[in-house]
Protein backbone atom coordinates (compact mmCIF):
# COMPACT_ATOMS: atom_id res chain seq x y z
CA UNK A 1 0.00 0.00 0.00
CA UNK A 2 1.23 3.36 -1.11
CA UNK A 3 1.04 6.69 1.41
CA UNK A 4 1.67 10.06 0.35
CA UNK A 5 3.62 10.07 3.64
CA UNK A 6 5.02 7.31 5.72
CA UNK A 7 3.33 6.77 8.84
CA UNK A 8 3.08 9.60 11.14
CA UNK A 9 3.32 7.64 14.73
CA UNK A 10 1.68 9.83 18.05
CA UNK A 11 2.55 9.23 21.45
CA UNK A 12 -0.54 10.74 24.30
CA UNK A 13 0.19 10.61 27.27
CA UNK A 14 -2.99 8.82 29.56
CA UNK A 15 -2.38 8.98 33.50
CA UNK A 16 1.75 8.59 32.92
CA UNK A 17 1.76 5.89 30.56
CA UNK A 18 2.48 6.02 27.02
CA UNK A 19 0.07 3.98 24.36
CA UNK A 20 1.19 3.82 20.51
CA UNK A 21 -1.48 5.22 18.03
CA UNK A 22 -0.37 4.77 14.33
CA UNK A 23 -2.63 7.14 11.92
CA UNK A 24 -2.60 6.47 8.55
CA UNK A 25 -1.82 9.30 5.66
CA UNK A 26 -4.22 9.53 2.53
CA UNK A 27 -2.90 7.33 -0.66
CA UNK A 28 -2.38 8.58 -3.59
CA UNK A 29 -2.63 6.96 -6.66
CA UNK A 30 0.15 6.73 -8.91
CA UNK A 31 0.83 7.44 -12.41
CA UNK A 32 3.96 5.97 -14.65
CA UNK A 33 5.02 8.41 -17.35
CA UNK A 34 6.66 6.66 -20.58
CA UNK A 35 7.11 6.89 -24.05
CA UNK A 36 7.22 5.24 -26.76
CA UNK A 37 9.81 5.15 -29.42
CA UNK A 38 9.30 4.39 -33.05
CA UNK A 39 12.88 3.17 -34.24
CA UNK A 40 12.43 2.18 -37.97
CA UNK A 41 12.13 3.62 -41.21
CA UNK A 42 11.02 6.69 -41.67
CA UNK A 43 9.19 6.63 -38.18
CA UNK A 44 12.83 7.14 -36.71
CA UNK A 45 12.23 10.48 -34.97
CA UNK A 46 8.34 10.03 -33.70
CA UNK A 47 8.10 9.84 -30.00
CA UNK A 48 5.19 10.01 -27.92
CA UNK A 49 5.18 10.67 -24.23
CA UNK A 50 2.14 9.40 -22.09
CA UNK A 51 0.89 8.69 -18.47
CA UNK A 52 -1.39 5.84 -17.14
CA UNK A 53 -2.07 4.02 -14.08
CA UNK A 54 1.29 2.52 -12.39
CA UNK A 55 -1.10 -0.23 -11.25
CA UNK A 56 -1.93 -1.10 -15.22
CA UNK A 57 1.98 -1.06 -15.60
CA UNK A 58 2.77 -3.85 -13.14
CA UNK A 59 4.10 -7.02 -13.93
CA UNK A 60 3.54 -10.38 -11.63
CA UNK A 61 5.81 -9.27 -8.89
CA UNK A 62 4.35 -5.71 -8.70
CA UNK A 63 7.24 -4.44 -10.86
CA UNK A 64 6.70 -1.59 -13.27
CA UNK A 65 7.33 -3.46 -16.24
CA UNK A 66 7.61 -1.23 -20.39
CA UNK A 67 6.88 -5.07 -21.67
CA UNK A 68 3.59 -5.15 -19.81
CA UNK A 69 2.65 -1.28 -21.54
CA UNK A 70 3.56 -2.66 -24.51
CA UNK A 71 1.72 -5.33 -24.69
CA UNK A 72 -1.67 -3.57 -23.55
CA UNK A 73 -0.41 -0.92 -25.91
CA UNK A 74 -0.84 -3.71 -28.78
CA UNK A 75 -4.22 -4.58 -28.19
CA UNK A 76 -5.56 -0.89 -28.14
CA UNK A 77 -8.11 -1.01 -30.97
CA UNK A 78 -9.36 2.53 -31.00
CA UNK A 79 -8.19 4.68 -34.06
CA UNK A 80 -4.87 6.66 -32.71
CA UNK A 81 -1.75 7.83 -34.28
CA UNK A 82 -0.20 4.72 -32.71
CA UNK A 83 -2.31 2.46 -34.07
CA UNK A 84 -2.14 3.76 -37.35
CA UNK A 85 1.93 3.69 -37.73
CA UNK A 86 1.42 -0.40 -36.28
CA UNK A 87 -0.97 -1.35 -39.34
CA UNK A 88 1.86 -0.18 -41.45
CA UNK A 89 4.16 -2.41 -39.46
CA UNK A 90 6.26 -0.33 -38.06
CA UNK A 91 7.45 -1.40 -34.17
CA UNK A 92 8.19 0.67 -31.05
CA UNK A 93 9.60 0.84 -27.44
CA UNK A 94 8.47 1.47 -24.35
CA UNK A 95 11.10 3.43 -22.13
CA UNK A 96 9.65 4.32 -18.60
CA UNK A 97 10.86 7.62 -16.96
CA UNK A 98 8.91 7.90 -13.88
CA UNK A 99 6.59 6.84 -11.45
CA UNK A 100 4.67 9.71 -9.39
CA UNK A 101 1.61 11.67 -8.40
CA UNK A 102 -0.80 13.01 -11.04
CA UNK A 103 0.62 16.56 -10.91
CA UNK A 104 4.09 15.71 -11.04
CA UNK A 105 3.55 13.27 -14.16
CA UNK A 106 1.78 16.14 -15.86
CA UNK A 107 4.81 18.15 -15.10
CA UNK A 108 7.53 15.40 -16.21
CA UNK A 109 5.20 14.47 -19.70
CA UNK A 110 5.19 18.36 -20.88
CA UNK A 111 9.04 18.59 -19.94
CA UNK A 112 10.11 15.61 -21.51
CA UNK A 113 7.55 16.71 -24.75
CA UNK A 114 9.16 20.12 -24.76
CA UNK A 115 12.75 18.34 -24.54
CA UNK A 116 12.01 16.28 -27.74
CA UNK A 117 10.53 19.15 -29.81
CA UNK A 118 13.51 20.75 -29.11
CA UNK A 119 15.85 17.95 -30.03
CA UNK A 120 13.68 17.61 -33.50
CA UNK A 121 11.65 14.89 -32.24
CA UNK A 122 8.22 14.10 -33.80
CA UNK A 123 5.61 14.08 -31.02
CA UNK A 124 2.80 11.76 -31.78
CA UNK A 125 0.48 13.09 -29.14
CA UNK A 126 1.27 16.93 -28.92
CA UNK A 127 -2.36 17.88 -28.97
CA UNK A 128 -2.72 15.49 -26.09
CA UNK A 129 -0.46 17.56 -23.86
Amino acid sequence: MTYSQSELIILKTNNLTFERVTKQMARTKQYVVYTREFAKGRVNSKVGVFIDEAKNAMDKNGNISGGVIKFKNLAMTRKTPTTELLSRGYDFNVRVLAKSDLEGAKSLRNATIDLLASAGKTIINHQAA
